[in-house]
């Protein structure tokens, strides 16, 4: 949704077309511009078939992978640990510290520095760097903000030895804290404004360290909507730690599923029109209702994928699938985050390299970047291709991968199969979706 509707985000235009001049404006383009390639696309004409084809494949796909593991996987592998972590002690490290600092130093930008979405550092660093970086990284590295975050340090009640004085936090505040972020990001009308940012950085701040004098410290872990975030990508990156599912993983990825969706689908021509000229806090109120409107449709999806791998398997007392759907659902939601928000990453990240010259609009050129510009034909690499439709393939081969062998853990074969084909028609939609909405 960048691109000619840039503004719709309250970043300014000119951040795209003209060249770097001073604290007003930001860098100037080489290449061709497409207003396309600003959907989180891989741009017109790049895909190796057309969408639709893709969405076949696809499904064709999904429904081989079931099919597959009906005839090769009859007994659970103990994938997913069917227990759910309880909040574990927050200690405090040196990785903290620089968290902080980070932290700080963005606020710093986004309170002195212009206010200007094309000439202060904040907007950058907290909606894209970070946004789009964090996922990316906690692949890699596992769970990275367990030992990053500055929340620890700021705790207002530090809990003792391991946290058992503490009362037991409820399961939705990870999903309500990255729902607060992502509503900021999605519908709230001026984004990219550093002073909005500020005021968004502060009272989310403030409402962790409120969740810490009322749940304690060891609640920040997995709690607050980044450390959830980072926990849950982190059990399925290179290296991920073996070990309980965290809590509140299912509503915390319909939540990130419901906002990416909403992303993708706010660049349609339907939504467009919906949004007409409105403006300010008009347009976020019908931004507001079409986020709620596709996280309700997600969650809605999710709850009939359970009660139809349920409905007539097993007794009532036998333990549902919702809890091990949520965490399969962490790799789907990864695989469209990632193909979603591939190319702002890579467009908007060359934009931050020349800001870290001048973080504060003030003409300088700490680093020699000044004058860096954003080349938009890299969107034209095959390697960007391949991973927007590899991390969507494999995304979704994965969770119908896990729903699988969790339910062989707690069912008898067939009742298990007959959850493993339910998945696959659920990963079979999405895909489908994901390849008319994030591929076009």
């Amino acid at each position: 949704m960048w691109g000619d509707q840039w503004s719709h985000r309250g970043w300014p235009a000119t951040n795209l077309t003209v060249q770097r001049r001073g604290p007003d404006l930001c860098s100037r383009v080489t290449g061709p511009y497409d207003p396309a390639m600003f959907a989180h696309a891989v741009g017109g004409g790049a895909l190796p078939a057309p969408p639709w084809l893709l969405s076949y494949i696809g499904v064709a796909l999904m429904l081989g992978t079931a099919a597959t593991l009906r005839a090769t996987w009859p007994a659970t592998r103990n994938l997913v640990a069917l227990e759910v972590e309880p909040p574990t002690v927050a200690r405090i490290g040196p990785g903290n510290v620089v968290g902080l600092v980070l932290v700080v130093a963005v606020l710093t930008a986004a309170i002195v520095g212009p206010d200007s979405g094309a000439a202060n550092i904040a907007p950058v660093s907290v909606l894209v760097i970070w946004w789009v970086g964090l996922p990316i990284v906690c692949l890699l590295l596992g769970d990275v903000m367990r030992w990053l975050s500055p929340f620890p340090i700021l705790a207002l009640r530090r809990s003792a030895g391991d946290g058992s004085d503490d009362p037991a936090p409820p399961t939705w505040t990870s999903a309500a804290f990255l729902a607060a972020f992502g509503w900021f990001f999605l519908a709230y009308h001026h984004p990219g404004s550093p002073r909005a940012v500020a005021v968004f950085l502060v009272v989310y701040g403030l409402a962790v360290v409120l969740g810490t004098l009322r749940w304690g410290r060891a609640w920040v872990v997995t709690g607050e909507g980044f450390g959830g975030l980072s926990a849950a990508v982190g059990r399925i990156g290179l290296r991920r730690p073996r070990g309980a599912t965290p809590t509140g993983t299912a509503a915390l990825m319909l939540v990130w599923l419901g906002g990416t969706g909403f992303d993708a689908f706010a660049n349609t021509p339907f939504w467009v029109d919906v949004l007409g000229a409105s403006q300010g806090w008009t347009r976020t109120l019908l931004n507001t209702v079409g986020l709620i409107w596709v996280t309700a449709i997600v969650t809605g999806a999710f709850l009939l994928v359970v009660w139809v791998a349920d409905r007539g398997t097993e007794p009532a007392r036998l333990r549902p699938l919702a809890v091990p759907l949520g965490f399969a659902l962490v790799p789907l939601a990864t695989g469209w985050f990632i193909a979603h928000d591939l190319t702002l990453l890579l467009f908007e990240g060359q934009n931050f390299i020349a800001l870290l010259s001048d973080p504060l609009g003030k003409g300088w050129d700490l680093l020699g970047t000044f004058n860096h510009t954003i080349d938009f034909t890299v969107v034209q690499a095959t390697w960007v291709r391949v991973v927007q439709l590899g991390v969507l393939v494999v995304g979704h081969v994965a969770a119908i991968v896990l729903l699988h062998d969790t339910a062989l853990a707690l069912r008898r074969p067939r009742p298990a199969m007959q959850a493993t084909w339910t998945m696959a028609v659920a990963a079979s939609a999405s895909i489908t979706g994901a390849a008319l909405l994030v591929l076009t």
